[in-house]
C-alpha cells in the first residue's frame, strides 16, 4: 500500500485501507470462519494490552509520559487488530499476517507518539468519549447494514461498492481515533468526523460532549424503556382463571393451568388462617388468608416459588406481596424439572375486604414486562 502522508493539522491517528479492484467470492463466503485463528490471538493479546494501559495510566499520572516501549506495543496491537477488522469487514482479500509490522498489509494504521500528556485527562477521558460511543453505535449499525449489502454485491459482482467501502472505512477511522484517545495514546479530542483530514476536536466540542451526554443518555434510556414496555405488552400474556371464592374455601380445586412449562393448580384457601403459632398475629383490623397451590415444573428452566413471584389484589384494590411462602422442605425456592410441590402462600387482608385476584409468575415475568402469568380471579 502506498504510504499516505497525514494531512497537516489532521488528527494524529492515521487509518486507511487501500481500495481493492477485485475481491474473491469464495473467500468472502467463508470469511468469518477463516478469521477465527486471528480472533483468538487478538483476544489473548487484548488482555496484555489491558495490563499495559493500566501501567501507563500511573506512568502518565506521575511523569506525564507514556513509556515509549509500551506505547509502541499498544500501537502494534491496534495495527494488528485493524488488519483483522478490515479483513473481516470484507475490505481486503489478503489474509492478515500474524504480525504487526507496518507495510505488510494494505491497511495503514499509525499513532504519532506524544511527548507529553495531561495528568488530569486520564481521569475523565472515559466520560468525555461517551457521546462518541453513542454516535459510533448508530454509525456501526449502518456499517453492518452496508457490510451485508456489500457481501451480496461481492458474491454477485466480485467488487465492493465504492461508496459503501468509503463509509465503512470512515466509521473504522472514527473508531480508532476514539480508541486511541480513550486508551491514553493521545490527548487531542477526537473529531466527530469520518474524514481522513479531520482536525482534533476543539474545546467547544469537548464542552458539548460533556454537557450533551446527560440529555442524550436520558433520552436513550427513556426510548429503551418505552420499547421494552411496548414489546412486553405485545409479548406478555396472562392466563386468567375465574373461580368462585366460596368454592376455593370449600376445597374445590381449579383445573390445571399450563404456563411457561409449568402446571399450576389452585387447591384451596383458608380465610381466616391461623398463622400466629408460627409467625405472628395480624395487625388490628386485619386477618391472615392462605392459599394452597400445587406447582409442577414440567419443562421449565426457571421455576421459582419465593415471595417475589406471588401477588394478591383485594376488593379494596390494594396490591400486596405475600407475608410467607411455605414449601416442603422448608427453604425451597426453586423447582427442578419434573418436580411437584405443594406451596402455601399467606397474605394479610383487611377485615371487610376479600381477595380479588391471586397472581403467580413462575419466571422472569415477576420482574420484567415479559413472559406469562396465571391470575386467579375470585367472584
Amino acid at each position: 500500500m502506498p504510504v499516505l502522508a497525514r494531512a497537516p493539522g489532521a488528527y494524529p491517528v492515521t487509518f486507511d485501507v487501500e481500495y481493492p479492484a477485485k475481491l474473491s467470492r469464495l473467500g468472502t463466503l467463508f470469511r468469518l470462519l477463516i478469521a477465527i485463528p486471528q480472533l483468538l490471538v487478538i483476544y489473548a493479546l487484548g488482555t496484555v494490552v489491558g495490563i499495559i494501559t493500566f501501567i501507563a495510566w500511573f506512568a502518565i499520572l506521575f511523569t506525564r509520559r507514556y513509556p515509549k516501549g509500551l506505547f509502541e506495543l499498544v500501537v502494534s496491537f491496534n495495527r494488528w487488530t485493524a488488519n483483522v477488522h478490515a479483513y473481516m469487514a470484507l475490505l481486503r482479500d489478503e489474509y492478515p499476517p500474524f504480525s504487526s509490522d507496518p507495510g505488510r498489509y494494505p491497511v495503514l494504521y499509525d499513532v504519532e507518539y506524544p511527548e507529553m500528556l495531561s495528568r488530569w485527562l486520564i481521569f475523565v477521558k472515559w466520560f468525555l468519549v461517551l457521546l462518541h460511543q453513542i454516535v459510533l453505535y448508530f454509525l456501526g449499525l449502518f456499517a453492518i447494514l452496508a457490510g451485508i449489502i456489500a457481501y451480496f454485491a461481492i458474491l454477485i459482482t466480485g467488487r465492493f461498492p465504492r461508496a459503501l467501502f468509503t463509509y465503512i472505512v470512515g466509521v473504522m477511522r472514527w473508531y480508532y481515533r476514539v480508541n486511541a484517545y480513550s486508551s491514553l495514546l493521545r490527548d487531542e479530542f477526537p473529531p466527530y468526523s469520518r474524514r481522513a483530514d479531520a482536525r482534533p476536536g476543539s474545546g467547544r466540542a469537548i464542552a458539548v460532549s460533556a454537557v450533551m451526554i446527560f440529555p442524550v443518555s436520558i433520552g436513550l434510556i427513556a426510548a429503551f424503556v418505552g420499547v421494552a414496555l411496548l414489546v412486553g405488552t405485545i409479548t406478555s400474556s396472562t392466563e386468567r382463571v375465574s373461580v368462585r371464592y366460596a368454592d376455593v374455601l370449600a376445597g374445590d380445586s381449579t383445573a390445571p393451568v399450563d404456563i411457561e412449562g409449568n402446571v399450576v393448580v389452585l387447591l384451596s384457601a383458608e380465610d381466616p388462617y391461623n398463622l400466629s403459632g408460627v409467625f405472628r398475629k395480624p395487625r388490628v383490623g386485619y386477618r391472615f388468608v392462605q392459599f394452597q397451590l400445587e406447582i409442577t415444573n414440567v419443562d421449565s428452566a426457571f421455576t421459582s416459588v419465593n415471595k417475589q413471584h406471588f401477588g394478591l389484589t383485594d376488593t379494596d384494590g390494594r396490591d400486596q406481596g405475600p407475608l410467607l411462602v411455605q414449601v416442603r422442605p422448608l427453604g425451597r425456592v426453586q423447582l427442578e424439572r419434573g418436580e411437584t410441590e405443594r406451596v402455601g402462600v399467606a397474605f394479610e387482608v383487611r377485615d371487610g375486604a376479600n381477595p380479588s385476584e391471586l397472581t403467580y409468575a413462575p419466571g422472569l415475568a415477576a420482574f420484567i414486562p415479559f413472559g406469562e402469568k396465571v391470575r386467579f380471579e375470585f367472584r
